[in-house]
């Protein structure tokens, strides 16, 4: 079978960008004019409700937060579910430290019920959306988001409500964009026309689940954010630890290595989970590409995602200074075509209708052989 990108000529794959080199080499969030470094720092780690593997610690995650600020980075992502809230907290308190709030930017998420047994107290509706924000804003100790996600699709709020919510928050300088994380492409694409056709703000940004082990937003979510000019932001880039080398091929031919998806929970576990053939050859191909390259497996997996797979910021939760000294390095070398390549193969997402339909077979039917330049 030939590699997704191949079949799909509207999946850009062919987007290498040696330009990036440091977190100051910053992109344009989709349609806005904020500027983001192509990583940002995932601040899940910053608090301790969740574990001893989930919790940097408060000393050492103020130390990551000033160390990602030096180095040039500007984007932060959290939510108010993350650790309980604390997050947010931790964050907030760091930048009131600091005295920096203007120069960053700061995105946070909400749509998880606060309060049990409330019907209205989560979801996307503008009454539970409105109080979140007003909550996250008094934790972050500060007037206004740069970015506030709806954090899930709740399946129920229609469109309409949602751009009219964000419009309000929006005219009351409570948040300056918005964005939409793990919905459908159809929900994400209808709120966007119908936010140009009124004449409102549209989506700036999405922020799905994106790695070498999670590539299901190939088929559609990248080609809609490359055509309605939408930022795209990656969560668990290294698919919760999987694609750090923490996790190596044994001579069995099964995974083996102790980390987090051992010792606590994952995020997604059907992607995390150890046993799969296509897992177990994905770890496999990416040690291989490092070493030939003298690169962590890490530096490896951004580097593929940010230079080559048209990802505007890939979001990383580094719970230890040294990790996030070592992904910051993803960015300071350049893939070969060859190994790109190899990556891709090893990580092909499985074909689906209508795509697996549309094979250069169909399409020379379609043409008849006659070439065309696509522009």
């Amino acid at each position: 079978m030939a590699a997704l990108s191949e079949d799909l000529p509207f999946v850009k794959s062919d987007g290498h960008d040696s330009r990036i080199t440091s977190l100051t080499t910053y992109r344009t969030l989709g349609n806005t004019g904020l500027k983001v470094s192509p990583i940002a720092y995932g601040a899940g780690t910053f608090g301790d409700a969740w574990g001893e593997a989930w919790s940097s610690g408060k000393e050492q995650a103020e130390s990551i937060f000033q160390h990602y600020i030096n180095a040039g980075g500007n984007f932060f992502d959290t939510s108010d579910i993350y650790q309980a809230g604390q997050s947010e907290q931790w964050l907030g308190e760091f930048m009131q430290n600091a005295k920096n709030r203007d120069r960053l930017v700061i995105s946070t998420k909400g749509t998880q019920n606060q309060f049990e047994n409330d019907p209205n107290g989560g979801g996307n509706g503008r009454k539970h959306i409105i109080k979140a924000v007003e909550a996250s804003l008094k934790r972050l100790k500060t007037d206004y988001i740069d970015l506030y996600f709806l954090h899930q699709w709740d399946m129920f709020t229609p469109v309409e409500e949602v751009i009219s919510t964000f419009e309000t928050l929006i005219q009351q300088g409570k948040i300056r964009h918005y964005g939409l994380s793990n919905f459908p492409s159809w929900y994400t694409t209808k709120l966007q026309m119908l936010a140009q056709q009124s004449f409102r703000n549209p989506v700036a940004a999405i922020q799905n689940q994106y790695s070498l082990a999670a590539r299901h937003s190939d088929y559609e979510h990248l080609p809609m954010c490359e055509q309605l000019n939408i930022g795209f932001t990656a969560w668990s880039p290294l698919a919760n630890g999987l694609l750090t080398g923490k996790y190596r091929v044994d001579e069995d031919g099964q995974l083996v290595g102790k980390g987090r998806l051992t010792d606590s929970w994952a995020t997604d576990p059907s992607v995390a989970n150890l046993a799969t053939e296509k897992n177990i050859k994905i770890v496999k191909t990416l040690i291989e590409v490092a070493n030939e390259l003298e690169q962590t497996p890490s530096q490896v997996a951004l580097n593929w995602m940010l230079k080559h797979r048209g990802v505007t910021s890939a979001i990383i939760g580094a719970r230890k200074l040294s990790q996030l000294e070592d992904n910051l390095k993803a960015l300071e070398f350049d893939l070969t075509s060859e190994h790109v390549i190899k990556l891709d193969t090893a990580s092909e997402p499985e074909q689906l209708s209508p795509y697996s339909y549309h094979t250069k077979e169909m399409q020379a039917l379609i043409h008849t052989g006659t070439q065309i330049a696509k522009m």
